[in-house]
């Protein structure tokens, strides 16, 4: 993990803003998210999380709403395609890149909540569903998110380190394990 310097942070403006206009297309009721891949000044692919047109799933019909699961617990019950997926989607099948294609590009994720842009207090990813596809069906260099700080960027394979070391304390806080 690191911070961006106020230049690098500068140099991506332009897709941080293009990943919060996307997240206004999401339909997601707990959270809206928009995902900008980009490479030498080009976007590869961008997305927003969306619950597909489907046997008629709709995000209150959701389970994980329904249980009220959160940080990460049950996201294997989410009817949503993710903004990280859906960008990776969008660069593979829409843009037909290739997997090759995106070798040292970086991912921008922007997240909103009623609203208003948040900003992370303090970063703690855990969508293992997410950091996998992207560790393994994209060869992305680093994952951008935006804190109260400014912008923090992960490796794609400390993504996902972090991702399940952080579901796994979410599991054993929710359910009181030690």
């Amino acid at each position: 993990m690191r911070h961006l310097s106020e230049e690098e942070a500068a140099a991506i403006k332009a897709y941080r803003d293009r990943a919060e206009e996307l997240l206004k297309n999401s339909d997601c009721f707990e959270s809206n998210y928009g995902a900008v891949i980009f490479k030498d000044g080009k976007v590869l692919g961008e997305g927003y999380n969306y619950v597909p047109e489907i046997k008629g799933y709709t995000c209150d019909k959701c389970p994980r709403r329904k249980q009220d699961l959160h940080n990460g617990i049950g996201l294997e019950l989410c009817y949503s395609v993710h903004a990280e997926e859906s960008a990776i989607n969008n660069m593979l099948f829409d843009k037909k890149l290739s997997v090759e294609d995106s070798e040292g590009a970086s991912m921008v994720v922007v997240r909103s909540k009623d609203g208003k842009v948040f900003k992370f207090e303090e970063l703690k990813p855990y969508c293992t569903r997410c950091a996998e596809k992207i560790y393994t069906q994209s060869k992305i260099k680093e994952i951008i998110y935006e804190d109260k700080k400014g912008f923090i960027a992960f490796g794609n394979e400390e993504l996902f380190d972090i991702s399940v070391k952080n579901l796994h304390s979410s599991w054993k806080e929710k359910f009181g394990i030690r």
